[in-house]
């Protein structure tokens, strides 16, 4: 039987109840900060309870999963920021458990206490317990189908392989970077495997159950012209290429935030001789480091956000988890404490500015926070505005301002459900809102009033079709320190 199990566990560890105590502690202090921190939904958060309103099997952008998980929690506590993110916090806990079995599973108790709190206090699990996004489903998914692939590795059995086949499914319908688990997968079997441990039975049977899972979002994809496959294939386009080096650089020094700064280098330094451990431990290298390079060639050739190779430190912790109790090494001890610590500091720094809203005491020069502080009061002022002047149609020009707009706008009472468009000059749309709601695709009546809402002063108005075009108001409101958000209200009638 294939087993990677440390027999001298040299590393002494928390007791299970304290970590256990931990992992929650942290997480209800995250769900805590949701409720009070005054920052707003970013444009994807806004877009993704947009979708959320309207159940289906896909999106323009996305496969479904995060609309699900946002509508299942907006209906039990309604529609306040805090409830549209709860799910972040709380999937991050499962993560950090999933985490845990398996490290248990593969290399024993200290291993699994090891692997999650690596995970709870990453950077990328304190960011991410804030900000709903899809890599928050990807990430719980690609951990129970990795969790899974072990038992399979064990017991060869086709009940566990069905189980690889559902989790692997169901990460395709977070996101599809999901596919990276299935190539990489499939390139260890072929080179370590080759029906030893994992017959090819159970590879077609893992094949077919996470097809016919991600078939749902596949067929719906074929009822709307693959309008997310091709949105996706046009961000991978490689056609337009940079060859910046400076890309490269950005994106692998982010890699160091997102994972942790010395846990990153830890994780640079045993990677390379992962690659001829065990099967286990090599499987782990491949479904995580290939990633990593794969976006850096990304980001060589085009650009590449530092999100985009998240599922690699799924693997990541578990071989950090499994070299820390291995090694008699200190000085690699003292690195891990080190690089744990600083983890915990940096998730405690999240902590804070998700409370405060604040950098407090850093001092940036270009606060981040200011693109999503604002809205909700402009937003009061702009629903005053349509009332007063009894206006049919607020128009934006913008997927950031529309996004956010559309959910401050219609976030208690739907009151302007439907009434919210965008006016774009682009032929093919480029976004949910482009497709869904263009201004010049809908029906509008002679001497109704519309609202443009816009952010400059000098505004051109092509292609509206409506006369007596005038400056209604001005619209403003404070975000950070001396800094403003304005909008200007133009009304026009139909001709």
């Amino acid at each position: 039987m294939l087993s990677l199990r440390n027999k001298r566990e040299s590393l002494t560890l928390l007791k299970t109840p304290v970590v256990f105590f931990i992992l929650i502690t942290i997480t209800i202090l995250r769900i805590y900060s949701l409720y009070l921190s005054p920052i707003e939904l970013s444009v994807d958060e806004a877009q993704y309870w947009h979708w959320s309103r309207n159940i289906d099997f896909g999106y323009f952008t996305k496969p479904p999963l995060i609309a699900w998980l946002i509508g299942s929690s907006t209906f039990i506590f309604g529609n306040e920021e805090w409830a549209v993110r709860l799910f972040a916090p709380i999937t991050h806990l499962f993560i950090s458990l999933v985490l845990w079995g398996t490290a248990k599973y593969a290399f024993g108790a200290n291993s699994g206490k090891i692997a999650a709190l690596i995970w709870i206090f990453t950077p990328a699990a304190s960011l991410g317990g804030f900000i709903i996004s899809t890599d928050t489903p990807l990430l719980l998914f690609w951990s129970l189908s990795l969790l899974f692939l072990l038992f399979s590795l064990r017991q060869n059995s086709i009940f566990t392989s069905l189980f690889v086949g559902i989790f692997l499914g169901f990460a395709f319908l977070s996101k599809y970077a999901a596919l990276y688990f299935l190539i990489f997968f499939i390139i260890w079997w072929l080179i370590y495997d080759r029906n030893t441990f994992l017959s090819i039975k159970n590879i077609l049977i893992i094949l077919f159950t996470s097809f016919l899972i991600a078939s749902t979002n596949l067929y719906w994809n074929y009822l709307n012209d693959f309008v997310t496959v091709n949105h996706t294939i046009s961000n991978a386009n490689l056609t337009v290429i940079t060859l910046n080096y400076n890309n490269v650089i950005d994106f692998l020094s982010s890699q160091f935030l997102v994972f942790g700064p010395l846990l990153f280098l830890l994780y640079l330094l045993v990677i390379m001789d992962s690659f001829f451990k065990d099967r286990e431990i090599t499987l782990l290298t491949l479904i995580s480091f290939p990633i990593i390079i794969l976006i850096a060639i990304q980001s060589f050739l085009k650009i590449a956000n530092a999100n985009w190779a998240v599922t690699a430190y799924v693997g990541a912790t578990l071989i950090i988890s499994y070299y820390v109790t291995l090694t008699r090494s200190n000085a690699f001890k003292i690195l891990f404490y080190l690089g744990l610590f600083l983890n915990i500091a940096i998730s405690v720094y999240i902590l804070t500015i998700t409370i405060n809203g604040s950098f407090y005491p850093l001092n940036l020069k270009s606060n981040p926070l200011r693109k999503n502080l604002g809205f909700e009061n402009l937003a009061s002022k702009l629903h005053d505005t349509f009332k007063e002047e009894k206006i049919s149609k607020i128009i934006f020009e913008k997927r950031g301002d529309i996004s956010r707009f559309n959910y401050y706008l219609n976030r208690d009472d739907n009151d302007l459900e439907n009434k919210i468009y965008i006016k774009t000059n682009s032929l093919v749309p480029g976004n949910f809102y482009e497709l869904n709601f263009n201004y010049d695709l809908i029906n509008k009546r002679k001497g109704e009033k519309i609202l443009i809402v816009k952010n400059e002063t000098d505004a051109v108005f092509k292609n509206y079709d409506l006369h007596k075009i005038k400056l209604l108001k001005t619209i403003t409101t404070k975000t950070v320190k001396n800094l403003k958000r304005t909008y200007y209200l133009y009304v026009g009638e139909k001709r």
